[in-house]
């Protein structure tokens, strides 16, 4: 059975333990790779990075064996890295190629605005929780009343941000070859029209799946979000 690649990038302040639920759903034709950044999850050793250059260094050796056609769902954050990822690797003379990202809960890299006043790593930590809620994100009450979840936390939220601001200050007229697959929640707060210049980022196809429901959208949408990417894909839906 021939399997096909899915690169799995989490949002700002995430881990690839988000993508759980949608990694148990899909089918066995599809092969899950959630990755973390540096500072969280497997990766938690390592120093968080700050920016997009940096981000893109430290996801690259995951990808770069994969022999041939792969694709990304990146959700929030997680997005502009994929598009980053897959233009990095079009640059390259390795075989690995992009030729699908699926960019989830995001505005298009040109409708995209940072509330931030100065860098993202000055914020103080109730400036970044604030800043998290306001650009749809929410952090559990656990989180917040926990002292030392609470300083890691706002920490990753601050390297995640600037990498976000790094990206967005030099990458918005990143192009892929890749088809990018816009998904997000009807209740996040990104209108359509901030959704729909994600065509700007490619030379191929675009299109636009909206979900019942907010940032996280995907928690509560896996069946109909794991269909819509096994047709992407071309794949047999069970």
């Amino acid at each position: 059975m021939t399997s096909h690649p899915l690169v799995l990038i989490h949002h700002a302040g995430g881990s690839a333990t988000f993508f759980e639920p949608l990694v148990k759903a899909l089918p066995p034709q599809i092969e899950p790779m959630p990755l973390d950044l540096p500072g969280r999850g497997l990766r938690w050793r390592e120093t968080s990075v700050t920016s997009i250059d940096e981000a893109i260094d430290a996801l690259l050796p995951a990808v770069s064996h994969i022999e041939g056609e792969f694709a990304i769902f990146g959700h929030s954050l997680g997005a502009y890295l994929g598009l980053a990822l897959a233009a990095r690797l079009e640059e390259t003379t390795v075989g690995s190629r992009c030729s699908l990202l699926f960019a989830s809960a995001n505005a298009a890299p040109s409708a995209a605005a940072l509330p931030f006043t100065g860098s993202p790593l000055l914020t103080s930590d109730d400036e970044i929780f604030e800043i998290t809620a306001k650009s749809g994100g929410g952090l559990s009450p656990q989180i917040l009343e926990h002292p030392q979840l609470r300083q890691r936390t706002a920490d990753l939220l601050r390297a995640d941000f600037s990498i976000s601001e790094s990206f967005l200050s030099k990458g918005r007229k990143t192009v892929t070859e890749a088809d990018i697959v816009v998904c997000c929640g009807t209740e996040d707060i990104f209108a359509k029209e901030q959704l729909t210049p994600w065509r700007c980022n490619s030379t191929q196809s675009t299109e636009l799946h909206l979900f019942p429901g907010g940032h996280f959208y995907l928690e509560q949408n896996v069946p109909a979000l794991t269909e819509v990417i096994t047709r992407r894909l071309s794949l047999p839906t069970t």
